[in-house]
C-alpha cells in the first residue's frame, strides 16, 4: 500500500505544481526549494536528490533558460558556478510550496487528528528506513535486521516534513 499511496501521492503533486500559474516538476519545484535554502551549486543540489550531474545540470539549464534561476560565479571559487533564485523563481518555489501545503492538508482532513499524529510517526520512521537503505549503496537487498533496526544511526528529518517548511 504504501508503494501505491506513494505513486499516487507523487502523480498528484506533479499535477498540483503543473497546474500554477508558473508551471512546474516535482523536481524543478525541489531544485527551487533547494536553491532558497542555500545549496547553490550543482553538486550539491545532485547529492540532496541523489541524482547524477548531468540530470541536475539539465533541469537547472531549463530552469535558467525560464528566468528562474540565474547562473553566476562563485564569489569564493571562481572556477564554480553559483546559482541564485530570481524574483519570478522564488514566487513560483513558494507558490509550488503552498499549493502542496493546502493539498496535504486537504488529504489529512480526513483523519482525525490523533491518526495524523501517528501518521507521521509512522511516516518519519519509515523515510528514516528508507534514507537508511538508499545509503546502503545496495537499496535493492534487504539488509540483516532490517533498514528500519538502524534507522537511529542515520541522520534523520524527525519533527519535519520533507519537502514542506
Amino acid at each position: 500500500m504504501l508503494i501505491v499511496v506513494a505513486a499516487r501521492f507523487s502523480r498528484l503533486n506533479n499535477k498540483v505544481l503543473s497546474q500554477l500559474e508558473i508551471p512546474l516538476t516535482y523536481r524543478q519545484h525541489r531544485l527551487l526549494v533547494r536553491v532558497s535554502e542555500g545549496h547553490t551549486s550543482l553538486a550539491a543540489l545532485a547529492a540532496f536528490g541523489n541524482l547524477t550531474l548531468p540530470t541536475v545540470s539539465e533541469s537547472v539549464d531549463g530552469l535558467v533558460r525560464r528566468g528562474l534561476l540565474t547562473r553566476g560565479e562563485n564569489p569564493d571559487d571562481r572556477r564554480q558556478r553559483h546559482l541564485e533564485l530570481t524574483p519570478l523563481g522564488h514566487s513560483a518555489g513558494v507558490a509550488g510550496q503552498l499549493a502542496l501545503g493546502r493539498v496535504t492538508e486537504d488529504l489529512l482532513r480526513v483523519l482525525p487528528e490523533e491518526s495524523r499524529h501517528q501518521l507521521h510517526q509512522s511516516l518519519s520512521t519509515i523515510y528514516e528506513a528508507a534514507t537508511t537503505y538508499f545509503r546502503s549503496g545496495d537499496p535493492g537487498k534487504s539488509t540483516p535486521g532490517g533498514a528500519a533496526s538502524r534507522s537511529a544511526e542515520s541522520p534523520g528529518v524527525k519533527g519535519k516534513r520533507p519537502g514542506l517548511p
